[in-house]
């Protein structure tokens, strides 16, 4: 044994002879094989017990054991032309392949068990990366496994039961998330598009949201994202929450994946896992159809460019390209500053940004189809024609105040709530806020503070860092976010997404550096008990508060804000108390080093979320509202319709509603009644006039609504006519003829007026006379003077003279979303369309292109030559044809470089037979 190590003592000794001649000789040298760094791997495999090592062994010169750094000191790389390479690698190669065989030459000697000792079980963690030393690279892949695996799948699974507890009714069908923009966005886009998907098409434009907004070209309605194949296979409640239930998983996994990857432990994996899809951030996505859809998939961008390689870009690619294909581009952007971070962090700069890139490359080439179609529509519409104001591009910029969030979970109230639960610092929250709640547990932000003072994690600390303050200073960079985003970019608070990423991570490194400092468990010792000792003196000094304040307030209010004060400051007490004994529990398991059980408080921490998760009973929205029914049974279809209260700009104050205290559902309950889009698009009701919900509206209606706040109600009137409104629900008398009340209800304390518009624009006629306008202003007032003057539907507003002779449309034959169909006959001239124009539109007549042009100011005309035609408008969708072509080839071409290159790529960098040089490239 002695001559054996002292065998191996002379290798190395070797070895390290060879640094000075590379330092003189060759400025630059190529990374070391990956044979190499990754040999002591294997020592892994090694026999639950080995006699203990010769005292020799450990003793081996001090040189040896700096072997990685050493060569992380090394140039970057050499000149091939250089002199003595090739014999040197040769002799680097039999060198390193003696250390190979170092853990078989162990397994024959040391036949008989004993336990390995602890040096030897580490030795992985001396041979790092070239670099490691000056804090380049990450930790290892491939940490040591679990030593309570029963513990761990305890806490998985009871992350699950929370899971399932909460999704498996919205699966079901019975119960919907329903929060902010699930109802007033996506569940209006997603009821159209299963509509048309069931029917075969992927519609560009949507006829029954604001005359035709594009559809297609939209990213925040998904159209090409495979997720929508489970609307042909469900029922659409339940196709429809399963996306948020499925990508509220995969983000759990996904993250710990990613921690895993950066060589985490299988309890840090979860931990962080946990933390990432249960933090305040990720809660309030869900809220958000397609940023949880980015959020989900964003982890697996990293873990590619982490692993690197090929098969590594190819996972990458493949999860970038899902992730733009749900539809938030800003979010996906922001991406690439982690995606950036994680790449040259493992990899070094050079192969770090080509690795990134690769991803990137891949993932836009999947998402080819939603790019082309967005280019075809964006200068046509409100975000791409006239972009972000400066206003605009800084709202919803984070509070300073808010930064309480990250140690309570709602120190301001609860955002979405009603009554004495809900905001009450409207200086601070003067509306519902992007991101309810900063919150990611307690446990975590004091691993992740562990985490950020060991220096090898200060760069994701200092992402994480840049995420709050730029979410924050982004309020006062409105003009400067305008600009460099080219009017697309809005509302500072998504840069929290570096914070989202970051944290978690923090928080699984955390995990480690807790068990082994008994300082950080002391900081949690000493944080919890505080907590304690100020919830316990909160609690005590309420009745004191509450009898102070009750002789100061007036006594209309006295009731109501008494009992605001005591639900306040009950939720501040209670925090402090759950935050202060999760963490002293938390520092006594890691004092144990029960690492499963700090994951499981995590846990226990983020519960305190659980208002962000509410969800509603579908039944209330499974029928047309009353109104619906009585309008279709009079008009012989499902109407086109109105409600003021949902209109943008607003046209007056927002009704003040009496709601019961409780979640934010009772309000979606009233708008179903009143005729709104949640879910009346579900049974077949249009909305002419629809609000811009995200930048997507056509320039053409832009023009027309937002001045209406400003106008009477003759004006309006008259547009509901042009624009084929059926029914509006309104909230006060008109006082005009056009609008005549058919039926009235109260809801709340407020009274909802149903008025039915007299005689509204059919899909197609022809005018009698043209005017010709030559900017958009001026066709406004024409138009408005024109209707004033008589019937609006006589006479048209153009851009350009066109000779109109006596006509009339005889039938309209189809009327698809995106092909329109229509016989006409007469002297010539320009037919009506009630569509929003838009120069996609291509029109013919027996073959012949017709010329289309803006009409009225928003709508859509068709110059008819004289006679009787059969007139076709339609929209192409050859250019998104061929992007899903090229990204279906992209789609095989990563999963052929995962499943079979990757393998191949394997086998080489085990083969210690292939030469030095060929492994390195």
């Amino acid at each position: 044994m002695a001559l054996y190590f002292s065998r191996v003592q002379l290798d190395f000794s070797g070895l390290e002879s060879y640094f000075p001649r590379f330092g003189e000789d060759f400025p630059r040298i190529w990374k070391l094989p990956e044979t190499f760094r990754t040999f002591p791997e294997s020592f892994r495999k090694e026999p639950e017990g080995v006699w203990k090592l010769p005292e020799s062994f450990w003793k081996l010169p001090e040189t040896a054991w700096k072997l990685p750094e050493a060569l992380g000191n090394l140039a970057e790389g050499v000149q091939t032309t250089s002199q003595g390479v090739p014999r040197t690698l040769q002799r680097c190669r039999r060198t390193f392949q003696r250390c190979r065989n170092l853990p078989e030459r162990f397994q024959e000697t040391f036949e008989a068990s004993g336990k390995l000792p602890e040096a030897f079980r580490t030795l992985p963690e001396t041979f790092s990366r070239p670099g490691a030393s000056r804090g380049l690279y990450s930790p290892p892949v491939n940490p040591a496994p679990s030593a309570r695996p029963r513990a761990l799948l305890a806490v998985l699974a009871l992350a699950l039961a929370l899971w399932a507890f909460v999704c498996l009714p919205t699966l079901l069908g019975r119960r919907t998330f329903f929060l902010r923009d699930v109802f007033t966005t996506h569940l209006i886009l997603k009821a159209f598009g299963a509509h048309e998907l069931a029917a075969g098409r992927i519609p560009a434009v949507n006829p029954a949201w604001g005359l035709g907004q594009p559809f297609r070209g939209n990213p925040n309605a998904l159209p090409y994202y495979p997720g929508n194949l489970f609307y042909l296979a469900l029922p659409f409640w339940s196709a429809f929450n399963l996306h948020y239930a499925l990508h509220w998983l995969l983000a759990l996994f996904a993250m710990a994946a990613l921690a895993r990857g950066l060589g985490q432990g299988r309890e840090a994996a979860l931990l962080a896992g946990i933390t990432y899809a249960g933090s305040g951030w990720f809660l309030s996505a869900l809220s958000f159809y397609n940023l949880v859809t980015v959020a989900a998939w964003w982890p697996l961008v990293l873990l590619g460019a982490v692993l690197g390689g090929r098969r590594g870009i190819a996972l990458g690619g493949l999860a970038c390209g899902l992730a733009l294909l749900g539809g938030e581009p800003v979010a996906a952007a922001l991406g690439l500053v982690p995606l950036g971070l994680a790449a040259v962090s493992r990899h070094g700069l050079r192969r770090g940004i080509m690795t990134a890139a690769a991803i990137v490359v891949l993932g836009v080439a999947l998402a080819l189809p939603q790019l082309v179609a967005l280019r075809e529509v964006l200068a046509s519409t409100v975000r791409g024609g006239l972009g972000m104001t400066a206003r605009q591009a800084a709202d919803y910029a984070l509070h300073p105040a808010r930064l309480i969030e990250l140690f309570l979970p709602f120190p301001f109230g609860r955002p979405t709530w009603i009554g004495p639960s809900g905001v009450w610092a409207v200086a601070v929250l003067p509306a519902v806020p992007l991101f309810l709640s900063l919150y990611a547990g307690s446990v975590g932000l004091w691993l992740a503070a562990a985490a950020a003072a060991t220096r090898r994690y200060r760069a994701w600390a200092a992402l994480a860092a840049a995420g709050l303050a730029l979410a924050i200073l982004g309020g006062a960079w409105g003009p400067a976010l305008s600009r460099l985003s080219f009017g697309l970019f809005r509302f500072p608070e998504k840069f929290l997404f570096f914070f989202a990423l970051a944290l978690p991570l923090l928080a699984g490194w955390g995990l480690d550096a807790v068990v082994a400092s008994r300082g950080w468990r002391r900081v949690a010792t000493a944080a919890g008990g505080a907590a304690l000792l100020l919830a316990l003196l909160l609690k005590l000094a309420t009745p004191g508060v509450l009898s102070g304040a009750s002789a100061r307030l007036p006594l209309a209010t006295r009731q109501m804000a008494l009992s605001l004060l005591s639900t306040q400051l009950g939720a501040w007490a209670l925090g402090l108390a759950v935050g202060g004994a999760v963490l002293l529990a938390a520092a006594w398991a890691a004092r144990g080093g029960r690492r499963a059980l700090v994951a499981a408080l995590q846990l226990a921490a983020l519960v305190q979320l659980w208002p962000l998760v509410v969800t509603d009973s579908t039944a209330p929205y499974r029928a047309p509202a009353a109104w619906a029914r009585r309008l279709e049974a009079t008009l012989g279809h499902p109407p086109a319709a109105l409600n003021e209260l949902l209109v943008t700009p607003h046209w007056q104050p927002e009704p003040a509603y009496s709601f019961p205290p409780g979640p934010h559902f009772v309000a979606e309950r009233i708008k179903t009644a009143d005729l709104g889009p949640a879910p009346g698009l579900l049974h077949g009701l249009t909305y002419p006039l629809a609000p811009d919900l995200e930048g997507m509206q056509t320039l053409s209606l832009y023009a027309l609504l937002a001045p209406l706040p400003h106008r009477g109600w003759p004006e309006r009137a008259l547009w509901m006519r042009l624009t084929g409104v059926d029914a509006a629900v309104l909230f006060e008398e008109p006082g005009v003829p056009d609008l005549a009340l058919v039926d009235r209800a109260e809801r709340y304390g407020v009274e909802s007026r149903l008025y039915a518009v007299r005689d509204p624009a059919p899909l197609a006629w022809s005018p009698r006379r043209l005017l010709v306008a030559a900017n958009p202003a001026a066709a406004r007032e024409a138009v408005v003077a024109a209707g004033m003057a008589g019937d609006p539907l006589e006479t048209a507003i153009v851009p350009r003279s066109v000779p109109q002779g006596a006509g009339r449309v005889l039938a309209v034959t189809s009327r698809e979303p995106d092909r329109i169909e229509f016989d006409v006959e007469g002297a010539g001239g320009i037919v009506a369309v009630r569509r929003a124009f838009l120069p996609l539109y291509r029109a013919e007549a027996e073959g012949k292109a017709l010329v289309t042009m803006p009409l009225d100011l928003a709508l859509l005309g068709v110059a008819v030559p004289p006679g009787r035609h059969h007139v076709v408008l339609t929209i192409s969708a050859c250019r998104e044809e061929i992007a899903m072509v090229i990204a279906l080839l992209a789609l095989l071409g990563m999963l052929w470089l995962y499943l079979s290159i990757g393998r191949r790529i394997g086998d080489l960098e085990r083969n210690p037979s292939i030469p030095l040089l060929r492994q390195t490239l």
